[in-house]
């Protein structure tokens, strides 16, 4: 008979919580500086539906409501309870929501497991008495939930306190930051984009990143999902959510904190030093579809277009601007940054042939150079056409003050209505146009306000498209001759000939080469080769050869052999010295082949272009292992030494197929190690031309227990 109590079921769904029917708030005031005060102002102020219920043990009445000295007291069933209370009380006060047999408790209580070793015990207590009655957890340490599709702020951001009514809309938003929260909040009231469900999960005690994005990914208000992540402390659930919401059709774009690697100390290797932790969560978004930005204002904007808008189709995108110096420095940076520009059709040039000369008549169409008389059906007719254009996937409109602007944003409006394209509009006027800008939030047409909101809301559209192509291909399978894992394959650091063998037996070509133990087998060994030769130092201790001189190259006879070998031995760390001799590959290009462990997101396979300088260049992509060919050229096309792998200034074209299949072999080794995986490297490949192939002379790792 087994002692263990069974697990207590959550008494309601988290699809209750972020809907609930009844909302008591522990610790509410009629003083809007208090959080509870805040908190009860702002659920009156934006005309919740549901059961509301003031607890404050010394008020009878609060804001016109009847108020309760206990959640014991209120009347019941109570799904959510907002608990505002000091430290002192907190215990106490889970307690009592758990014995009234409240749903789940928001917790806005802080200095508890981010704050020191005492308030860790006291946040597994409360944990632990909600546990034990089915009751579930958000914080502690948070700052609320805003329901917009529920007109219910739980949230003491005084933001709520700035606008009129909650605009509800499809974008929904998990953060670890509650402060953060309340920001986009009104970033995004103010510029016309519509909200379901935002929360702020705090410390996550008990309810979590992953918890929250799922009830976003089931909820049907909820169209597109942001993200600010920290820290994910479920790799495998967080990766399996986001494809799950990408056969929803639902959208997740993400900004994650910890982007550098400021502090660390020197890696081990190169793989190591260029593949950090942020590299891994990019890794593993572009796997799953998630859009990674660069900063949460331009997320919220870039999910406002997305929200009630098809992904990108093909071609490409077409501007119209009302100032031409503005609308050719936006050209510019847009060619810059590969993002790319349509060629308007014949079509649409015998469109704007009736206004505009053909010396005008680019992309961007200035409305400003237009001939003749001004008249609105100009600029209605000039928007529709590069709208209607078939090469154009998206629509960028640039207005400045100008003459007609309500007219032309009707015409902007209507265009995006018809056509369905997704629509930037900027609306680069400062104070000015307020009337432009309530038209754009009645019509539900989210705008950005700077040339910089833009580019970063057309590059999520770019990417979006390539990583609906990149989730179209094949699922990867394993190549013949990939394994298995040596039987012998020893823990801990691996020797040049250990590594290499490894690849081999995945099959990766490396170099004819044999270890040795003195000068004279050295100089036997490079006659069987066959001159000229490479002499290497063998050893565990040391991760870059070169920087000790245990590598020489280019060794054309027994005697340079000999005198090599004497000089690596005498270097090397280790009492038990011995060398490789390999034959002398020569090639066009040099590549790494890494792969790691991701602590969060498992095996991972690294490729890049360099060899020894690749730290220098710092050219590289990351990918989730396992993958096939296919993805790994895809992962080459974004190198930005690309064009090298193709042939540029008169050189060849290179083995990019031989080179596919061997970043395939690598991952399959990476995915097949799994938890024993640390680092491993091939450095550098030599990569030959088109049709010759490619050999790794070079290798190292580390493989755990």
């Amino acid at each position: 008979m087994s002692d263990v109590t069974p697990p207590v079921p959550p008494r309601i769904p988290l699809s209750r919580i972020i809907a609930p029917r009844s909302v008591a708030v522990i610790g509410a005031s009629e003083d809007y500086a208090k959080f509870g005060g805040r908190i009860l102002h702002h659920v009156i102020r934006h005309g919740f539906a549901g059961r509301l219920i003031p607890v404050n043990p010394r008020r009878d009445t609060l804001l016109g409501l009847p108020a309760f000295a206990s959640i014991g007291a209120a009347p019941g069933p109570v799904d959510l309870a907002i608990v505002a209370v000091p430290v002192g009380q907190l215990l106490q006060t889970v307690g009592e929501c758990a014995a009234a047999g409240v749903g789940a408790c928001i917790v806005f209580t802080a200095q508890l497991g981010e704050f020191d070793a005492a308030g860790a015990a006291l946040q597994e207590q409360v944990v632990a008495v909600a546990r034990g009655a089915g009751m579930r957890l958000i914080g502690p340490n948070c700052m609320g939930m805003i329901s917009a599709t529920q007109a219910l702020g739980l949230t003491s951001s005084p933001t709520l306190g700035q606008v009129p009514a909650l605009r509800a809309g499809r974008v929904g938003l998990v953060s670890q930051s509650g402060a953060l929260m309340g920001a986009l909040f009104i970033f995004a009231h103010d510029h016309g984009i519509g909200l379901s469900t935002m929360i702020s999960v705090g410390n996550q005690a008990d309810i979590d990143l992953c918890d929250m994005l799922e009830a976003l990914i089931e909820d049907a208000a909820t169209g597109v999902i942001c993200l600010y992540v920290e820290a994910v402390s479920d790799g495998a659930r967080f990766a399996a959510l986001a494809r799950r919401a990408r056969a929803a059709g639902k959208r997740i774009l993400a900004v994650k904190a910890g982007r550098t690697e400021a502090g660390s100390a020197m890696a081990r290797s190169h793989t190591a030093s260029l593949a950090g932790s942020f590299a891994g969560f990019e890794a593993m978004c572009r796997d799953t579809g998630i859009l990674l930005m660069d900063e949460a204002e331009g997320m919220i904007l870039a999910a406002g277009v997305l929200a009630d808008c098809p992904a990108m189709g093909a071609g490409g995108i077409g501007m119209v601007v009302s100032s031409g110096g503005n609308g050719a420095v936006t050209a510019d940076r847009m060619v810059a940054e590969g993002l790319p520009l349509a060629e308007w059709g014949e079509d649409t040039r015998a469109r704007l042939s009736a206004h505009f000369l053909p010396s005008h008549q680019n992309n961007p169409v200035d409305l400003g150079a237009h001939t003749g008389a001004l008249g609105p059906h100009i600029f209605a007719e000039a928007v529709a056409a590069v709208a209607d254009d078939p090469g154009v996937a998206a629509l960028v409109y640039l207005m400045t003050p100008q003459p007609l602007m309500p007219q032309t944003a009707e015409a902007v409006i209507a265009a995006r209505a018809r056509t369905n394209k997704p629509t930037v509009f900027i609306l680069d006027t400062s104070r000015f146009a307020d009337e432009v800008r309530e038209q754009l939030i009645a019509a539900g047409m989210p705008f950005v306000s700077r040339i910089d909101d833009a580019l970063r809301v057309l590059r999520a559209l770019v990417r979006e498209r390539e990583m609906a192509a990149l989730a179209a291909l094949p699922a990867p399978t394993r190549p013949a001759g990939a394994g298995p894992l040596p039987a012998s394959l020893r823990d801990g650091a691996l020797t040049e000939p250990e590594a290499k063998a490894l690849f081999a037996a995945y099959g990766i070509p490396v170099t004819r080469e044999r270890v040795v133990g003195d000068a004279e087998a050295a100089a036997a060994a490079a006659v069987e080769i066959g001159f000229p030769v490479v002499l290497k130092g063998v050893s565990r201790e040391v991760v870059h050869k070169s920087d000790l001189g245990l590598v020489r190259l280019n060794l054309r006879d027994a005697a340079a052999v000999r005198d090599a070998f004497a000089a690596v031995v005498a270097a090397l760390p280790e009492a038990d010295a011995a060398a490789v001799v390999q034959e002398m590959v020569r090639g066009e290009a040099e590549v790494i082949l890494g792969a790691r462990r991701d602590a969060v997101f498992g095996p991972q396979v690294l490729v890049g272009l360099g060899g020894v300088l690749v730290e220098v260049l710092r050219d590289v992509q990351l990918a989730v292992a396992p993958i096939g060919p296919e993805a790994a050229e895809a992962m080459l096309r974004r190198l930005a030494l690309w064009p090298l792998l193709e042939g540029v200034r008169g050189r060849p074209a290179l083995d990019v197929g031989a080179l596919c299949d061997a970043i395939s072999r690598f991952s399959w080794l990476a995915a097949d190690l799994g938890e024993r995986l640390e680092d491993l490297e091939a450095n550098p490949v030599i990569l030959r031309a088109a049709g010759e192939g490619l050999v790794a002379v070079d290798g190292r790792g580390r493989i755990g227990a």
